[in-house]
């Protein structure tokens, strides 16, 4: 009986390699834009009433439905009800304003026509005039019974929201 005196190849080399290799090529093949999607960000708000919301900025990635950035509002309270045809109102502390379209039908599946009433949510575009990150932020958010609710974007919200939307 003899014994061979050759080392043995490991095939663990190879299955890395084409591991790194499949990630690279899927990075290359679907663009950087695929492999970066925006991280949610939430932040706790309250209404002139005192009621609370959940504002959140996040990423529209259901293929049923155009992409792009969204703001969604959620009635904590569970005592509003949102208005899903209007469109959300935005005032700065100089007086420049903004008008972001109404996307809640995108809260539930394509051909789905029953919204819920306590969440809206709202096309995210890039501002112009763009959106200054240090002055306060007015939210004029449309409900069912016709009075706004009206909440101040926190710091923090107004600079993501700013970041967000500057090319």
């Amino acid at each position: 009986m003899g014994v061979s005196a050759q080392p043995r190849r490991s095939h663990a080399g190879r299955g890395l390699g084409s591991v790194v290799l499949a990630l690279l090529l899927g990075v290359l093949l679907l663009g950087p834009g695929a492999a970066l999607a925006l991280e949610p960000q939430r932040w706790n708000l309250q209404d002139q009433s005192g009621l609370s919301w959940s504002l959140t900025l996040l990423e529209q990635l259901d293929p049923s439905y155009p992409g792009g950035l969204r703001l969604r509002f959620t009635d904590r309270s569970g005592r509003q009800a949102l208005d899903h045809s209007r469109p959300l109102q935005l005032r700065d502390g100089l007086g420049g304003s903004w008008e972001l379209e109404n996307r809640s039908a995108e809260l539930v599946p394509a051909g789905e026509t029953t919204l819920p009433e306590s969440s809206a949510q709202f096309d995210l575009p890039r501002f112009e005039p763009r959106l200054r990150s240090e002055l306060p932020l007015l939210l004029v958010l449309p409900l069912a019974s016709g009075d706004p609710a009206e909440l101040m974007a926190p710091p923090a919200a107004v600079v993501a929201l700013h970041d967000a939307t500057v090319p």
